[in-house]
């Protein structure tokens, strides 16, 4: 893979985590918890599939939860990966009850979308860039 495409594609991960983050959040608790899934793993040479050094290098230093190396044709990590990020949001719900959030407990709201950064303006921008999480 050229240098230039594999850069890009990093590009576009940080791009769309910044919008994840700016966008979402857990009820005054700070940005949900987000995994790093690379898929189509079974195309990699077989000596590459499981050498996840530089995978987890990225994720840890751009703020995922967690990375994962995934193919929807063989299944490979599909389930792990699903079962590791819903035990991290049970995790930080729980942390947030225990902190006893008021507010998180009266409303039992745990995720709060901003529509104010989540609008027709913002999807009328990621249509002219070319947009789409993919």
């Amino acid at each position: 893979m050229s240098k230039y495409i594999y850069n890009y594609k990093y590009y576009r991960t940080l791009k769309w985590k910044k919008s994840v983050d700016e966008s979402v959040s857990f009820y005054e608790d700070g940005h949900i918890p987000a995994i790093l899934v690379q898929n189509k793993v079974d195309l990699l040479p077989e000596e590459e599939q499981d050498n996840m050094d530089e995978l987890n290098d990225f994720s840890q230093k751009n703020g995922f939860t967690g990375c994962f190396r995934t193919s929807a044709k063989t299944g490979k990590n599909i389930a792990e990966s699903m079962e590791f990020l819903i035990k991290e949001i049970i995790k930080r719900l729980e942390e947030i009850n225990a902190k006893g959030g008021e507010n998180f407990n009266k409303d039992r709201q745990s995720v709060a979308l901003d529509p104010d950064k989540h609008n027709k303006e913002a999807d009328a921008k990621r249509k002219k860039d070319g947009g789409g999480c993919c």
